[in-house]
């Protein structure tokens, strides 16, 4: 059920928020939690009843696992169960997304003839099993008090975050519940959650699916065995990456909102993550909520950077090779994930030399700025060309046409100059939405009066933009590009969020 889907906006949406209203009115804490869980497992089974199963059985094998390692059992016992844990939620997650990639490259290696019918990707299974897996190992570690059932199923269950993220942490949302218990709805809430989700609305509709009209036909072509002159591929891969970015950020939004307008506040996932002047400070702004499971679930634990730079170098490129592989079943994501591990050396690396230093502020530490995120944009939208394509040879033909090696010279410039002759439009608007990517405040950073997320103090010290309030031109403003967004309804049919296939 997408979020911006008819049955979603016009049907579960408001059945949703009346039934919880009318139980917060009747002072009824448990049945509050009951009717969103229960709300959420339908939203969950809209496409698909028959994984609906799958759901609520991770959620009941996982609050079982979760006491049993909570228990006083002796610790042989309790890391037992936690490697039980690990391994089927781990072993279930690698069936559904992996099974059919592995005996594909056995078949290809050793020349079998394994066959494997198709297995159908349940939604969400890589971000609820995250979400499990972070919570069976912080009750290993002793971090995480005892929740009742209704609780945990509502924490891996709430429909806004459910099926593309933010992945949640236990300790941000459970501790919402047993502190608040859902006090006297506030407007407040609903008028900041709605214009938060109006906002992601945008970004998905109006801006993502206006770059994809560029992106989706040359990517596609590509795909075939077409070769572009450079121009249209940048064109295509400039394109895709402000469709990626939008999209994402789009469903990130619209998940924080809608969680809002029920009371409970999302983590931040996004914080403008092409504007950073370099690839550390990408990873920092970019899918925060991964990078952090990452961090604390695998890097860490492989070590870090606490046993030299060798072993911490490795951990990073094993880091970012097992996130490229999270993404998808394919050699372009493992080569996605693998550059972005050899771009986090790299400027690690460059960091520990310390060439030189820059006083802040100074032209040549804005040049220094300038050029690194020159440089930052450059290696992340070659990236995005693996990201985005079928396999690795298209990414590889796609990568020849940026740079003119896949077709002679007397080919090319005719096709540069028609590019740039008959097709203005793409240019202006790939500019304009370039422009608010690199230029405009973020969502939360707009909305930061109000703590829109789970964690803005990084937004605070940023005061040159306006910021929200419930005041009539800021209510103008959210209607214009609401405007907007009910203009492209009706021109076209919605399309399916990117991480829905990851």
């Amino acid at each position: 059920m997408l979020f911006h889907s008819v049955e979603f906006l016009f049907v579960f949406l408001p059945v949703t928020w009346v039934g919880f209203l009318l139980l917060v009115r009747a002072g009824w804490f448990r049945g509050v939690l009951a009717w969103l869980t229960i709300a959420s497992f339908v939203f969950y089974g809209w496409w698909n009843p028959a994984y609906l199963g799958l759901i609520l059985g991770s959620v009941l094998l996982n609050f079982w696992l979760g006491r049993a390692i909570g228990s006083n059992a002796p610790p042989r016992i309790r890391v037992a169960v936690l490697v039980l844990g690990l391994l089927v939620n781990l072993g279930a997650l690698g069936y559904f997304k992996y099974a059919n990639f592995f005996v594909d490259n056995i078949n290809f290696l050793f020349g079998g003839g394994f066959n494997l019918e198709r297995v159908i990707l349940p939604l969400a299974i890589s971000f609820f099993t995250f979400q499990q897996v972070a919570y069976l190992v912080d009750v290993w570690k002793g971090g995480c008090p005892k929740y009742s059932f209704i609780d945990y199923a509502f924490f891996v269950a709430f429909f806004p975050q459910l099926i593309a993220g933010p992945i949640v942490h236990h300790g941000e949302i459970l501790p919402q519940i047993a502190k608040e218990r859902w006090k006297p709805v506030r407007m407040l809430n609903l008028q900041i959650g709605i214009t938060i989700f109006i906002i992601g609305l945008f970004k998905k509709m109006v801006l993502a699916d206006g770059c994809a009209e560029y992106a989706s036909p040359i990517f596609n072509a590509s795909a075939t065995g077409i070769v572009f002159a450079p121009v249209e591929a940048w064109v295509g891969v400039v394109a895709y990456s402000l469709q990626l970015y939008f999209d994402f950020s789009g469903y990130s939004d619209m998940a924080i909102g809608l969680a809002r307008c029920f009371g409970i506040i999302l983590p931040l996932n996004f914080d403008a993550p092409y504007k950073a002047t370099n690839i550390i400070d990408f990873w920092r702004k970019w899918h925060m909520t991964l990078s952090r499971f990452l961090r604390d679930y695998l890097y860490i634990p492989l070590g870090g950077s606490r046993k030299g730079l060798t072993i911490r170098y490795s951990n990073l490129l094993i880091t970012m090779l097992l996130g490229g592989l999270w993404h998808g079943a394919g050699w372009n994501f493992v080569i996605w994930g693998g550059l972005h591990g050899v771009y986090l050396v790299v400027n690690h690396v460059f960091n520990g030399l310390r060439w030189f230093q820059f006083t802040v502020g100074s032209i040549a530490s804005r040049l220094a700025g300038v050029a690194g995120w020159a440089i930052t944009m450059l290696a992340v939208m070659l990236s995005w060309v693996f990201f985005r394509s079928v396999d690795p040879p298209a990414a590889w033909r796609m990568i020849e046409s940026l740079f003119g090696m896949g077709a002679a010279p007397t080919e090319s410039l005719p096709r540069v100059l028609n590019a740039l002759l008959e097709g203005p439009e793409k240019f202006i608007w790939l500019g304009c939405v370039a422009a608010i990517a690199l230029f405009a405040p973020s969502t939360q950073h707009y909305m930061r009066r109000y703590r829109p997320a789970y964690d803005v103090r990084r937004l605070k010290s940023e005061s040159r933009w306006p910021a929200w309030r419930p005041t009539v031109w800021h209510g103008i403003f959210t209607g214009v590009i609401l405007f907007f967004v009910f203009r492209r309804y009706f021109q076209l049919s919605p399309s399916e969020f990117l991480y829905f296939n990851f």
